[in-house]
């Protein structure tokens, strides 16, 4: 299994756990190869079944140097996998594959192209620079690495149509591996919902990508709420606002919420939606990709039209003030991801796309 570094954490990390999860479970014995991140250096992933050393990297942020040099450090290591999977956000971390000669097959989160536009808006001017050398020699190299692959998954509808863009593919060739939720870890709290309103937020306070700025800009038009930011914070913290850190486990901190907010720019699949759901929180969601079709469908949660504060705050104040069609939420939320993200339906899933062990 080739993937990125696990000390991204977030969504990345919980794609690539649930696929190792899943092959063991399914008898496979895999093995985990990454190159490491430089300006992750300190951040720890104890206790998670990736957590094994790394290639090192050379540049801190020349990604596209990075990859390549990854790349061909970790094509040794793979010539001699009997199968091989990449299994990451974007398809450029699948570069030792293609490089090594072995058939590989793809799960990815999402397109380069996509994400870029979700996370540019809030960059620095720096960062915003590296984009931009670093992108005309990374879009290539992944539909080089899509288009090499015997087969290619996304993990939800919005990031098949995304990955399908990024490889020229039909999207129709893409296939879907929705990601698992643990759902006696993610189960709803026996009491619900708390006296005071709590609004939800999961992330990095500072990845521009998770827009928390929407959030906080629309909180003193809720006055009846407070917010719990679950994750890294800002430098300041505005009244009635709450941070608990980086924690170990998110669920005990999302079961204190009556609402999820999910203010994001730009999403694959949005795990932390699906765990939201799965205890019985539900979702006010941004049209950010994957999170849509998961809140849609499930009955779950809104999705708003757009990025506006003003219609955030309104939404919120609505559902706030409408105890029943919060709890018909949390029930029909509840009850998709037992169906839709169970563990046992992703082995199914995983099953067929493994195949026979080679």
């Amino acid at each position: 299994m080739l993937g990125q570094d696990p000390r991204f954490r977030g969504g990345a990390l919980a794609q690539m756990e649930a696929f190792w999860r899943g092959a063991v479970e399914l008898g496979r014995e895999p093995s985990f190869h990454y190159a490491l991140h430089p300006s992750l250096a300190g951040v720890s992933v104890a206790g998670s079944p990736l957590d094994v050393p790394g290639v090192p990297a050379a540049f801190r942020w020349f990604d596209a140097g990075n990859q390549f040099l990854g790349g061909v450090w970790l094509a040794h290591e793979l010539r001699a996998a009997r199968e091989l999977w990449v299994v990451a956000t974007a398809a450029t971390f699948g570069y030792g594959a293609l490089r090594s000669g072995r058939p590989y097959r793809c799960w990815i989160g999402t397109g380069l192209a996509d994400e870029w536009a979700g996370r540019r808006p809030g960059l620095p001017p720096s960062r915003r620079l590296a984009l931009r050398v670093n992108g005309p020699l990374l879009r290539p190299l992944e539909r080089r690495v899509l288009r090499g692959a015997e087969r290619v998954y996304a993990t939800s509808p919005w990031s098949r149509a995304s990955v399908a863009r990024a490889g020229g593919l039909p999207e129709e060739e893409v296939g879907v591996l929705p990601i698992p939720v643990d759902l006696d870890r993610f189960s709803p709290a026996a009491e619900w919902p708390p006296e005071e309103p709590v609004l939800a937020f999961v992330g990095r306070a500072d990845d521009s990508r998770k827009n928390v700025r929407l959030l906080l800009d629309a909180l003193p038009l809720i006055p009846e709420a407070r917010v719990l930011l679950i994750g890294s914070a800002p430098a300041r913290l505005p009244e009635r606002v709450e941070a608990t850190g980086p924690v170990p486990a998110v669920a005990p901190h999302l079961r204190r919420a009556t609402l999820l907010v999910l203010p994001s720019r730009q999403e694959g699949f949005g795990i932390v939606a699906a765990e939201a759901l799965a205890a019985g929180v539900p979702v006010v969601t941004t049209p950010c990709g994957g999170p849509e079709a998961l809140v849609r469908e499930s009955g779950g949660g809104v999705v708003l039209s757009g990025f506006d504060r003003e219609e955030l705050a309104a939404t919120v104040r609505e559902l706030l003030a409408d105890e029943a069609r919060l709890a018909e939420m949390r029930r029909r939320g509840r009850d998709h991801v037992e169906r839709e993200h169970a563990p046992a339906r992703f082995r199914e899933l995983l099953a067929d796309a493994l195949g026979s062990p080679s």
